[in-house]
């Protein structure tokens, strides 16, 4: 089973391990009564949330992943590669930046975080729980830190799902200069 569901013409066409469907659901309720924005879809994986964000919200989406299934499709362009911080620096400005579940596996997460909040009006944050067992997520041994540094910058919690390790719970963050929250 793959790690995220495919979303294809408006409806979820196979399954996958983690919670998408719940956290879409924080993420559209949070932007409700919003439309045509431009999004950053960083660690985009196979790009659920692209699709169907491009779909229910008419939105021009930008998936980064170097996923070889991540593909463009109607409201989605792909950047089939890693991006650096500088790299997603170059991207510009979007409404809306994911970084769902992505920054344990980054190296250089404090840099890369930074030109996310930069590049971004609203940002979602999913981060990992310290005590999840990740053996392929490079940066794990630093969630604790990842977690006090996005709440340093005044995020609020929209909701918590599954993580990858269903025993743990995952907070999904907003950082927003308005909070609506």
């Amino acid at each position: 089973m793959s790690y995220q569901p495919l979303w294809i013409n408006g409806k979820q066409v196979s399954q996958g391990v983690r919670d998408t469907e719940n956290r879409y659901l924080a993420i559209a309720n949070y932007l409700a009564g919003q439309t045509e924005f431009t999004v950053l879809d960083f660690g985009a994986h196979i790009g659920y949330f692209s699709r169907r964000l491009a779909a229910e919200f008419g939105a021009a989406c930008t998936a980064v992943d170097d996923h070889p299934r991540l593909e463009p499709t109607d409201g989605v362009q792909v950047i089939n590669e890693r991006l650096t911080a500088g790299g997603i620096r170059k991207l510009g400005k979007f409404d809306v930046v994911l970084c769902l579940s992505v920054l344990h596996h980054v190296p250089q997460w404090r840099a890369v975080f930074k030109a996310l909040r930069d590049a971004g009006r609203i940002v979602f944050v999913e981060t990992a729980h310290p005590d999840e067992n990740l053996p392929k997520a490079r940066m794990h041994h630093a969630s604790a830190d990842i977690h006090k540094t996005v709440e340093e910058t005044g995020a609020r919690i929209l909701t918590w799902t599954r993580g990858y390790d269903k025993r743990f719970k995952r907070p999904l963050w907003v950082i927003d200069p308005e909070l609506q929250i």
